[in-house]
Protein backbone atom coordinates (compact mmCIF):
# COMPACT_ATOMS: atom_id res chain seq x y z
CA UNK A 1 0.00 0.00 0.00
CA UNK A 2 2.94 2.22 1.18
CA UNK A 3 4.38 1.36 -2.96
CA UNK A 4 1.69 2.18 -4.14
CA UNK A 5 0.65 5.69 -2.54
CA UNK A 6 4.40 6.45 -3.67
CA UNK A 7 4.10 5.67 -7.50
CA UNK A 8 0.88 7.67 -7.46
CA UNK A 9 1.72 10.53 -5.66
CA UNK A 10 5.27 10.79 -8.04
CA UNK A 11 2.68 10.43 -10.85
CA UNK A 12 0.93 12.94 -9.78
CA UNK A 13 3.31 14.96 -9.06
CA UNK A 14 4.22 15.23 -12.39
CA UNK A 15 2.95 18.44 -14.53
CA UNK A 16 3.33 19.84 -17.67
CA UNK A 17 6.13 22.47 -18.55
CA UNK A 18 4.27 24.28 -20.93
CA UNK A 19 0.32 24.45 -19.67
CA UNK A 20 0.66 23.21 -16.06
CA UNK A 21 -1.63 20.31 -16.41
CA UNK A 22 -1.07 17.23 -14.01
CA UNK A 23 -0.66 13.93 -14.85
CA UNK A 24 1.15 10.82 -15.08
CA UNK A 25 3.85 10.10 -16.40
CA UNK A 26 4.36 9.51 -20.80
CA UNK A 27 5.96 11.17 -23.32
CA UNK A 28 3.65 14.15 -23.88
CA UNK A 29 0.90 16.21 -22.45
CA UNK A 30 -2.17 15.03 -21.98
CA UNK A 31 -3.98 18.23 -21.82
CA UNK A 32 -1.69 20.54 -24.74
CA UNK A 33 0.19 17.65 -26.62
CA UNK A 34 3.58 19.01 -26.12
CA UNK A 35 6.61 15.81 -26.23
CA UNK A 36 8.20 16.55 -22.84
CA UNK A 37 11.82 15.49 -24.41
CA UNK A 38 11.50 18.36 -27.10
CA UNK A 39 10.16 20.85 -25.38
CA UNK A 40 12.40 23.80 -23.99
CA UNK A 41 12.03 25.89 -21.33
CA UNK A 42 12.29 29.55 -22.43
CA UNK A 43 14.89 31.28 -21.12
CA UNK A 44 13.65 34.35 -18.80
CA UNK A 45 13.66 37.33 -20.26
CA UNK A 46 15.24 40.58 -17.96
CA UNK A 47 13.12 43.29 -17.79
CA UNK A 48 15.28 46.47 -18.37
CA UNK A 49 14.39 49.10 -15.93
CA UNK A 50 12.51 51.95 -17.18
CA UNK A 51 14.83 54.88 -18.01
CA UNK A 52 14.34 57.62 -15.16
CA UNK A 53 13.62 61.58 -16.85
CA UNK A 54 17.38 62.32 -14.88
CA UNK A 55 18.93 59.99 -17.84
CA UNK A 56 16.64 61.27 -20.20
CA UNK A 57 17.61 65.03 -19.76
CA UNK A 58 20.85 64.40 -19.67
CA UNK A 59 21.21 62.13 -22.85
CA UNK A 60 18.64 65.46 -24.53
CA UNK A 61 20.58 68.55 -22.81
CA UNK A 62 24.06 68.29 -24.52
CA UNK A 63 22.37 68.54 -28.00
CA UNK A 64 19.93 71.00 -27.70
CA UNK A 65 22.79 73.45 -25.64
CA UNK A 66 24.65 73.43 -28.57
CA UNK A 67 22.28 74.12 -30.92
CA UNK A 68 21.01 76.80 -29.03
CA UNK A 69 24.37 77.97 -29.12
CA UNK A 70 25.13 77.93 -32.35
CA UNK A 71 21.79 79.42 -33.39
CA UNK A 72 22.88 82.38 -30.65
CA UNK A 73 26.82 82.74 -32.28
CA UNK A 74 25.32 84.59 -35.30
CA UNK A 75 23.25 86.83 -33.44
CA UNK A 76 26.52 87.80 -30.87
CA UNK A 77 28.69 88.24 -33.89
CA UNK A 78 26.11 90.75 -35.45
CA UNK A 79 25.87 92.87 -32.30
CA UNK A 80 29.47 93.43 -31.74
CA UNK A 81 29.88 94.05 -35.40
CA UNK A 82 27.10 96.55 -34.93
CA UNK A 83 28.53 98.22 -31.93
CA UNK A 84 32.44 98.47 -33.48
CA UNK A 85 30.57 100.32 -35.88
CA UNK A 86 28.50 102.48 -33.63
CA UNK A 87 31.57 103.36 -31.39
CA UNK A 88 33.90 104.59 -34.78
CA UNK A 89 31.18 106.70 -36.32
CA UNK A 90 30.28 108.24 -32.78
CA UNK A 91 33.09 111.11 -32.99
CA UNK A 92 35.34 112.15 -30.12
CA UNK A 93 34.83 115.57 -29.50
CA UNK A 94 37.27 118.00 -31.06
CA UNK A 95 40.33 119.41 -28.88
CA UNK A 96 40.24 122.87 -27.05
CA UNK A 97 43.30 124.30 -28.05
CA UNK A 98 44.90 127.75 -27.27
CA UNK A 99 44.19 130.44 -29.94
CA UNK A 100 46.04 134.17 -30.13
CA UNK A 101 45.35 136.29 -32.72
CA UNK A 102 48.82 137.33 -33.30
CA UNK A 103 50.01 133.53 -33.64
CA UNK A 104 49.93 133.99 -37.88
CA UNK A 105 52.50 136.82 -37.38
CA UNK A 106 54.75 135.01 -34.67
CA UNK A 107 55.13 132.01 -36.63
CA UNK A 108 55.76 133.95 -40.14
CA UNK A 109 58.38 135.86 -37.94
CA UNK A 110 59.92 132.44 -36.59
CA UNK A 111 60.07 130.91 -40.09
CA UNK A 112 62.17 133.24 -41.86
CA UNK A 113 64.71 133.32 -38.87
CA UNK A 114 64.96 129.42 -39.15
CA UNK A 115 65.34 129.80 -42.86
CA UNK A 116 68.05 132.55 -42.70
CA UNK A 117 69.88 130.52 -40.19
CA UNK A 118 69.57 127.15 -42.76
CA UNK A 119 71.07 129.39 -45.40
CA UNK A 120 73.75 130.84 -43.11
CA UNK A 121 74.49 127.34 -41.67
CA UNK A 122 74.12 128.18 -38.33
CA UNK A 123 72.88 126.80 -35.55
CA UNK A 124 69.37 127.75 -34.35
CA UNK A 125 66.43 126.61 -32.13
CA UNK A 126 62.98 127.61 -33.30
CA UNK A 127 59.99 127.23 -30.43
CA UNK A 128 56.22 127.21 -31.54
CA UNK A 129 53.60 126.78 -28.91
CA UNK A 130 50.23 125.29 -28.94
CA UNK A 131 48.08 128.36 -30.30
CA UNK A 132 51.36 128.83 -33.62
CA UNK A 133 51.40 124.99 -34.20
CA UNK A 134 47.86 124.73 -34.82
CA UNK A 135 47.90 128.32 -36.77
CA UNK A 136 50.57 126.77 -38.85
CA UNK A 137 48.71 123.80 -39.93
CA UNK A 138 45.51 125.68 -41.08
CA UNK A 139 47.69 127.58 -43.26
CA UNK A 140 49.63 124.67 -45.05
CA UNK A 141 47.17 121.73 -44.71
CA UNK A 142 45.07 121.13 -47.21
CA UNK A 143 41.47 121.26 -44.80
CA UNK A 144 38.05 120.99 -46.43
CA UNK A 145 35.77 123.54 -45.86
CA UNK A 146 32.22 122.08 -44.53
CA UNK A 147 30.58 122.58 -47.67
CA UNK A 148 33.45 120.44 -49.58
CA UNK A 149 33.35 117.55 -46.73
CA UNK A 150 29.11 117.36 -47.37
CA UNK A 151 30.29 116.39 -50.65
CA UNK A 152 33.35 114.45 -50.53
CA UNK A 153 32.80 110.53 -51.75
CA UNK A 154 35.88 108.84 -52.02
CA UNK A 155 35.64 106.42 -54.61
CA UNK A 156 37.09 103.37 -53.82
CA UNK A 157 38.89 101.76 -56.54
CA UNK A 158 38.63 97.80 -56.78
CA UNK A 159 41.68 96.16 -54.94
CA UNK A 160 43.69 99.29 -53.65
CA UNK A 161 42.72 102.20 -50.56
CA UNK A 162 42.69 105.39 -51.16
CA UNK A 163 45.29 107.79 -51.57
CA UNK A 164 46.71 110.16 -49.38
CA UNK A 165 45.69 112.38 -51.47
CA UNK A 166 42.32 111.78 -51.64
CA UNK A 167 42.22 111.40 -47.75
CA UNK A 168 43.54 114.96 -47.44
CA UNK A 169 40.95 116.18 -49.91
CA UNK A 170 38.48 115.21 -47.22
CA UNK A 171 40.51 116.53 -44.27
CA UNK A 172 37.77 118.55 -42.01
CA UNK A 173 39.79 119.50 -39.11
CA UNK A 174 43.18 119.48 -37.56
CA UNK A 175 44.37 120.13 -33.93
CA UNK A 176 47.24 119.27 -31.96
CA UNK A 177 47.45 119.53 -27.69
CA UNK A 178 50.37 119.71 -26.24
CA UNK A 179 50.94 118.04 -23.38
CA UNK A 180 54.56 119.01 -21.08
CA UNK A 181 56.59 116.02 -23.45
CA UNK A 182 53.82 114.32 -25.28
CA UNK A 183 51.29 115.83 -27.84
CA UNK A 184 47.68 114.60 -28.60
CA UNK A 185 46.60 115.11 -32.31
CA UNK A 186 43.03 115.16 -33.43
CA UNK A 187 41.56 114.80 -36.87
CA UNK A 188 38.22 114.80 -38.37
CA UNK A 189 38.07 113.40 -42.21
CA UNK A 190 35.26 112.48 -44.46
CA UNK A 191 35.79 108.97 -46.07
CA UNK A 192 33.13 107.76 -48.45
CA UNK A 193 31.04 110.53 -47.48
CA UNK A 194 31.26 109.71 -43.64
CA UNK A 195 32.79 111.45 -40.81
CA UNK A 196 34.98 109.69 -38.70
CA UNK A 197 37.20 111.58 -36.00
CA UNK A 198 40.77 109.94 -35.15
CA UNK A 199 42.92 110.99 -32.21
CA UNK A 200 46.11 109.81 -31.14
CA UNK A 201 48.71 110.34 -28.19
CA UNK A 202 52.28 110.04 -28.26
CA UNK A 203 55.89 111.32 -28.49
CA UNK A 204 57.59 112.54 -31.61
CA UNK A 205 61.60 111.73 -31.97
CA UNK A 206 63.90 112.15 -34.63
CA UNK A 207 65.49 108.73 -36.00
CA UNK A 208 68.49 108.64 -38.93
CA UNK A 209 67.08 111.99 -40.19
CA UNK A 210 63.28 110.80 -40.08
CA UNK A 211 60.56 112.26 -37.81
CA UNK A 212 58.65 109.67 -36.11
CA UNK A 213 55.65 109.23 -33.60
CA UNK A 214 55.54 107.05 -30.71
CA UNK A 215 51.79 106.14 -30.29
CA UNK A 216 50.77 105.66 -26.60
CA UNK A 217 46.85 105.77 -26.93
CA UNK A 218 45.00 105.83 -29.78
CA UNK A 219 41.03 106.31 -30.64
CA UNK A 220 38.89 105.92 -33.71
CA UNK A 221 35.34 107.36 -33.23
CA UNK A 222 35.21 106.24 -29.76
CA UNK A 223 36.47 102.86 -30.84
CA UNK A 224 39.83 102.39 -28.00
CA UNK A 225 42.70 101.14 -31.09
CA UNK A 226 45.07 98.36 -29.09
CA UNK A 227 48.10 99.56 -28.93
CA UNK A 228 49.74 96.45 -31.01
CA UNK A 229 47.29 97.10 -33.92
CA UNK A 230 48.15 101.73 -33.03
CA UNK A 231 51.80 100.86 -33.29
CA UNK A 232 51.42 98.98 -36.34
CA UNK A 233 49.89 101.49 -38.08
CA UNK A 234 51.90 103.85 -37.43
CA UNK A 235 54.88 101.53 -38.47
CA UNK A 236 52.99 101.40 -41.88
CA UNK A 237 51.82 105.20 -42.35
CA UNK A 238 55.98 106.55 -41.31
CA UNK A 239 57.65 103.33 -42.76
CA UNK A 240 56.14 102.85 -45.67
CA UNK A 241 57.83 103.14 -49.66
CA UNK A 242 55.09 105.87 -50.44
CA UNK A 243 55.04 107.72 -47.22
CA UNK A 244 58.84 107.29 -45.92
CA UNK A 245 60.66 110.25 -48.03
CA UNK A 246 57.82 112.80 -46.88
CA UNK A 247 58.90 112.25 -43.41
CA UNK A 248 62.64 112.79 -44.14
CA UNK A 249 63.96 115.86 -42.61
CA UNK A 250 65.86 118.72 -44.36
CA UNK A 251 69.77 117.63 -43.97
CA UNK A 252 69.94 121.30 -42.10
CA UNK A 253 67.21 119.94 -39.44
CA UNK A 254 69.06 118.31 -36.48
CA UNK A 255 66.09 117.19 -34.42
CA UNK A 256 62.40 118.20 -33.46
CA UNK A 257 60.59 117.26 -30.30
CA UNK A 258 58.71 118.50 -27.93
CA UNK A 259 59.71 119.99 -24.43
CA UNK A 260 57.65 121.73 -21.78
CA UNK A 261 54.82 122.35 -23.74
CA UNK A 262 56.76 124.00 -27.15
CA UNK A 263 57.63 122.31 -30.56
CA UNK A 264 61.77 122.55 -30.66
CA UNK A 265 62.94 122.64 -34.11
CA UNK A 266 66.73 122.55 -34.18
CA UNK A 267 69.21 123.01 -37.37
CA UNK A 268 72.69 122.15 -37.33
Amino acid sequence: MRLQSLSLQSRADLTCQKCGFGQEDGPGCLRCGIIFSKFKTPSPVVEEAPATVADTESRSATPGLLSRVFRIIPWISLTLSVGVLLLIFRQTPPLSIQTDPQAADRVGEKMARLQMAVQASQPHAMTLNEAEINQWMRDNLTIASAHQAQQADIPAPVGSEPSVQEVQSALKDVRINLMGNQLRAYALFALYGIEISLQIDGTIETQEGYIRLKPTVGKLGSLPIPPSTLTYVVHQLFDSPQNRDKFQLPPQIESIRIENNTLVIATR
